[in-house]
């Protein structure tokens, strides 16, 4: 009983967050339901809280980066501080963090030099960076995958379906594979 009340007023700060941040309901639920998951998976620990409030902030992400194709310098440092508290609340995994912040970002730093930035943002960039530093190194690589594979099959559905261009987006998946990660990643 004492977890489901739990969960309730999980769901119902994760909820009003989100309607709050996005001014919308069906985002709040989403957040709300996150919120829920993310502790029904890792449990009432220090990670869970740093998850939920990067999970709020990843919506804020892939809502901004589908109206704008930008994403905010500040919802970057907003995860990169939490990847910084995760460093304090596991100091003695702070090897796997900082090379979380390497892992992909230089990857795709390397890649948006070589295509003087028309093949990934450095908004993009900068999100790997600060979500690797909180979620690691193995994690951070499998959000890429599971991020650039989402990203590859719907986008290639709405340029069959709705003629959308080749641009996209890309925000919204990587996001997408770091709350996968959040979830289903190295335990």
């Amino acid at each position: 009983m004492q977890n489901l009340v739990s969960y309730i007023f999980l769901f119902i700060i994760g909820s009003a967050a989100g309607i709050f941040m996005s001014r919308h309901p069906l985002l709040g639920l989403l957040n709300g339901l996150s919120y829920v998951v993310i502790f029904a998976v890792n449990g009432q620990n220090e990670g869970s809280i740093l998850f939920t409030i990067c999970v709020s902030v990843l919506l804020m992400i892939s809502i901004t980066d589908l109206k704008t194709y930008e994403i905010p310098v500040k919802y970057n440092r907003i995860i990169g501080m939490l990847g910084l508290v995760r460093l304090m609340t596991d100091p003695e995994h702070w090897y796997e963090y900082a090379a979380g912040f390497f892992a992909v970002s230089s990857l795709l730093f390397v890649m948006y030099l070589i295509s003087k930035g028309k093949a990934i943002g450095g908004g993009d960039i900068k999100l790997m960076a600060a979500a690797g530093l909180l979620i690691g190194w193995r994690d951070i690589l499998l959000a890429l995958m599971i991020g650039s594979v989402t990203a590859s099959v719907i986008h290639l559905i709405l340029m069959k379906l709705k003629g959308k261009s080749r641009v996209l987006a890309f925000g919204p998946y990587l996001s997408f594979g770091i709350f996968m990660t959040m979830i289903c990643g190295n335990k």
